[in-house]
């Protein structure tokens, strides 16, 4: 989203972080924080001259991502160590890499389609910043803080549940792991020279936990189809399953 208006909330932004609350069951967190936290610091360092307090950390959401980033892990170890109660250390620190890694915090930002909600500069709004996974992923953070700081611990965990536990069941780590979609692309442009393709067929479910039914074309043709709570882990699943059926993975 591009910049609007100075510092605080004009109604349309209002708006839009009261429709954010609804759509993700965030009543009784704060709607400045969440401003705050939707907030990049491009917009911060554009209100230089406008009356605005120019590059003030306190208007972005650089310090509630430093604090999100550490709710965050910290939420995630909880869920992990009540989730696998027969994982040793060692295991529980790889799925936890996995589940706190910009990559995975962009994708459910995706979902969140926190990009619409974002506040930021013209400079970085035309240049892709809407949809820069770095971006999602900091922005994603600091609305944890907010959920964390407006609402206690048990709220976040709840939100943070609701989130990752599709990325955080056993077969979701052994499956996506892997980059099957690349896998299957390789073997399918080496012996028929065409791209394997990929269709959403639908999506259902709340904004927030969307699940999301894709179909697999080789040739034109449908093979298989495969959902999973995102678009990408949809793909590489259907990719999977390809696979499997034959016989090129375990």
């Amino acid at each position: 989203m591009a910049p609007e208006g100075l510092q605080g909330m004009n109604q349309k932004r209002q708006a839009l972080i009261q429709d954010f609350i609804r759509e993700n069951n965030l009543l009784g967190v704060s709607e400045e924080l969440l401003n705050q936290a939707l907030t990049h610091k491009s917009f911060t360092n554009e209100i230089k001259g406008k009356g605005g307090r120019a590059g003030n950390i306190e208007l972005s959401n650089q310090r509630l991502e430093f604090l999100g980033d550490a709710i965050l892990g910290f939420t995630i170890a909880r869920i992990l160590y009540e989730l696998f109660p027969e994982a040793d250390e060692g295991e529980l620190t790889k799925r936890k890499s996995m589940a706190v890694c910009e990559p995975t915090l962009a994708e459910i930002g995706e979902n969140l389609e926190l990009g619409q909600y974002l506040l930021m500069g013209k400079g970085e709004y035309q240049t892709g910043g809407i949809s820069r996974a770095s971006n999602i992923a900091d922005a994603l953070e600091a609305v944890i803080a907010s959920v964390f700081i407006s609402a206690g611990l048990e709220k976040t965990l709840e939100f943070v549940s609701t989130l990752w536990l599709g990325y955080l069941e056993e077969s979701q780590v052994a499956l996506f792991s892997i980059d099957h979609k690349s896998q299957l692309q390789e073997m399918i442009v080496k012996s028929k020279k065409i791209r394997p393709e990929y269709k959403v067929l639908s999506t259902s479910g709340p904004e927030h936990n969307k699940t999301f039914l894709v179909a697999l074309y080789i040739n034109g043709r449908e093979i298989l189809q495969a959902s999973a709570n995102s678009r990408k882990k949809a793909e590489q699943k259907a990719a999977y399953e390809y696979l499997k059926k034959n016989n090129l993975v375990d």
